[in-house]
């Protein structure tokens, strides 16, 4: 009798807290990596029940009885929250919450329950499940809340628990739809978080009000205790050479020492010195560390551990969602070898690193040229010099030099709309860059030797994404102007609106700014920054109860705030505009004005005054008294700023590349022709030659 072969059953395993938190140090990069110091913080998890989440917050909980400090992102790891959201779109769901935040705390994390809010769905009579983009709608709703309540936990880091399965349908939904390869990408390992753009301190801000505090959770200034072994050290040299050279050999000076989003500007004697506005960064930043898993490992991780998890059953109902069809396909059908998850994942990585290799080359292209020659974060304006894709004259001269630009062109245009796309995002107002396709017909205004069609046209202005590009003619090359697009007529101006009332008026001469009668209380905390025409983040605090609008300078309201200013002030105004906001941008500056309730024969028309224009730190006399306000301009790539062209400055070290071998032997030949008189033979061979054939 032949002994009994023995047979191994493959299944999934457990993810190990090794693999875990290699997932973690992998996806959860430095977002600031000049901190120096930073407290420890809390992380947010999106838990909703099912096997993926569920195993997410166990190896966290896990991770943090292991390990009692890691570092996610730029903070050390301090506790883990998990939220929970309560669609109210069915029954049972209230309880089914209840149960999944009692597991999670089972399991050692803290939960949060917060519901969805359909009160106005409800009110116009509808039903929140019959609404026809209701995939959408509840998308929105909940990353708003989540938002809010990663900023009322004060965490920076918000967990999803996004498998390769999920990776897998989304790739496949956007074959369907017919994207690109940009599109193709899939599901993003780390992004900022989305739909909450209007929220402070959630998407790409507030990372200013934490360098304001007390005790900031991020630091970029070197400790105390560093600058003083420092001293210690260098005490003996002291007397040789002063500190302030000292700690600029060692990188500590004070530009090191700024926080992100700081702008210095060069002092100009001829015009009146304006203070930059600090741009905002932070926010909210989303992680998904389970994107290499596969959904069968989760389960295994929730089983090994008896981690308890709720399936949804309307994931399964294939008439539902695309992604369900998709999910019940997949499943159910053996789909050909193109289609199937190994080969659709494998083009997912090459469309990124395709895409990565493409905006890492745009960013090299502007730093290398030196594009942005001045930004102005005051009144939203970029000045840029493009670089020229021609071919020098000493490569055009060689073989298929034509051919070759050619068949680099498709490339070069995708790079230059990328960097136009980059930016364009310094002053569009929009939410989104506009897709590569909307820029074929920019790339052939901007870079005519890029296009077919427009070689030697003059350039022209035009606008795109609401922002207005105005050619500025040199003798060598083409500067151009980006700012604001003039507001459409057909449509309403941007405005935001602060509830109260506060009864005064607007006088001419130093007076200025005459507030209420009654006495003014103590001064409020401020309001949560608001952001106005998707550019700039305003805030103010009032100590007397008050209602402004933020709205556009327009020039109804200009002349009586010019009288009620003093005389200094108004020449000020007058250079500043004419300097800073020229033409047709100073009708996009933020202004402040106040709203009273209509008088005379029209009371419902509410009477407007304008009392200051924040960004240029310019008010009415007085104002002060009452009313703080406080901007910022929103979140841009400050890496692009402050840099000179290559070959701008001479280097200090002069060098010449060497010659090839063969062109110092023939240098070498000529040489000793010339001596030895080969020259000149040559010559009257030639000249006797030409005489014979005469």
């Amino acid at each position: 009798m032949s002994a009994s072969t023995r047979v191994f059953h493959h299944g999934p395993k457990p993810i190990s807290l090794t693999e875990f938190r290699d997932a973690l140090e992998a996806v959860c990069l430095p977002r600031f990596p000049t901190v120096r110091f930073a407290r420890p913080r809390r992380v947010a998890l999106a838990v909703s029940g099912g096997v993926d989440s569920m195993a997410m917050a166990f190896l966290f909980s896990s991770l943090f009885k292991t390990h009692q400090t890691f570092k996610i992102a730029d903070n050390p790891a301090e506790s883990a929250f998990g939220i929970v959201i309560d669609h109210q779109l069915r029954e049972g769901s209230d309880a089914e919450a209840s149960s999944v935040a009692h597991e999670l705390k089972r399991i050692g994390i803290k939960a949060i329950i917060k519901t969805l809010n359909w009160r106005d769905v409800r009110r116009d009579g509808m039903n929140p499940a019959s609404l026809p983009n209701l995939e959408s709608v509840a998308r929105t709703m909940r990353y708003q809340v989540l938002g809010l309540t990663c900023g009322h936990l004060q965490a920076t880091s918000l967990f999803f628990a996004h498998h390769s399965d999920d990776h897998y349908e989304t790739i496949l939904m956007r074959l369907l739809a017919g994207h690109g390869y940009r599109g193709l990408q899939g599901i993003r390992a780390a992004n900022a978080i989305p739909e909450c753009y209007e929220l402070h301190g959630v998407y790409k801000s507030g990372i200013l009000d934490d360098q304001m505090q007390r005790q900031p959770f991020l630091s970029f200034k070197p400790p105390n205790k560093e600058l003083k072994q420092l001293r210690m050290i260098l005490r003996d040299d002291f007397h040789d050479e002063p500190w302030s050279h000292i700690k600029t050999y060692l990188g500590i000076n004070d530009i090191s020492a700024q926080f992100p989003g700081h702008i210095t500007r060069d002092i100009d004697p001829r015009v009146p010195y304006l203070t930059p506005l600090n741009c905002e960064d932070g926010g909210v930043h989303v992680y998904r560390p389970l994107l290499e898993f596969d959904k069968d490992r989760l389960i295994a991780t929730c089983e090994a551990n008896r981690v308890r998890w709720f399936e949804d059953h309307t994931n399964t109902d294939p008439t539902l969602t695309t992604r369900n069809a998709l999910r019940y396909i997949a499943r159910s059908y053996k789909l050909p070898e193109a289609l199937q998850k190994p080969a659709v994942l494998a083009l997912a990585r090459r469309a990124k690193q395709k895409t990565n290799f493409e905006e890492a080359e745009a960013h090299r292209l502007l730093i290398r040229e030196a594009v942005i020659q001045d930004f102005d974060p005051n009144a939203g304006t970029l000045l840029i010099e493009l670089p020229s894709f021609v071919t020098s004259a000493s490569r055009a001269r060689r073989l298929y030099a034509a051919s070759r630009d050619e068949a680099r062109r498709p490339r070069r245009r995708a790079i230059a709309a990328i960097a136009v796309r980059k930016l364009v995002d310094f002053v569009t107002p929009y939410l989104h860059s506009p897709s590569r396709a909307n820029l074929d017909s920019v790339i052939d205004r901007l870079f005519p030797e890029l296009s077919s069609s427009r070689q030697g046209e003059v350039p022209k202005a035009f606008s795109i994404a609401g922002v207005v590009f105005e050619p500025i003619l040199g003798p060598q090359s083409t500067r151009w102007f980006l700012s604001r697009a003039p507001y459409k007529s057909n449509h309403p101006l941007p405005e935001r609106k602060l509830p109260g009332h506060l009864g005064y008026k607007l006088i001419s001469g130093t007076d200025g700014f005459k507030g209420p009668q009654v006495r003014h209380g103590p001064w409020r905390s401020w309001k949560m920054a608001k952001i106005w025409d998707g550019r700039f983040w305003i805030r103010l605090n009032t100590c007397v109860p008050a209602r402004f609008h933020i709205r556009p300078l327009q020039p109804q309201f200009a002349r009586q705030f010019r009288l009620a200013l003093p005389q200094k002030e108004r020449y000020r105004l007058e250079k500043i505009l004419r300097y800073y906001a020229p033409g047709k941008v100073r009708y996009s500056l933020p202004a402040l004005y106040s709203v009273e309730s209509g008088e005379g024969t029209d009371p419902a028309t509410p009477t407007m005054t304008l009392l200051a224009l924040p960004s240029l730190g310019i008010h009415v006399p007085g104002l002060e008294r009452w009313v703080k306000c406080e901007v910022r301009y929103k979140n841009v790539d400050v890496s692009l700023l402050g840099l000179q062209r290559r070959g701008g400055q001479r280097p200090l070290v002069v060098y010449r590349p060497r010659s090839g071998r063969s062109r110092q032997v023939r240098r070498r030949r000529l040489a000793n022709r010339m001596r030895t008189g080969g020259h000149a033979c040559r010559v009257c061979r030639r000249g006797r030659t030409s005489t014979a054939h005469g």
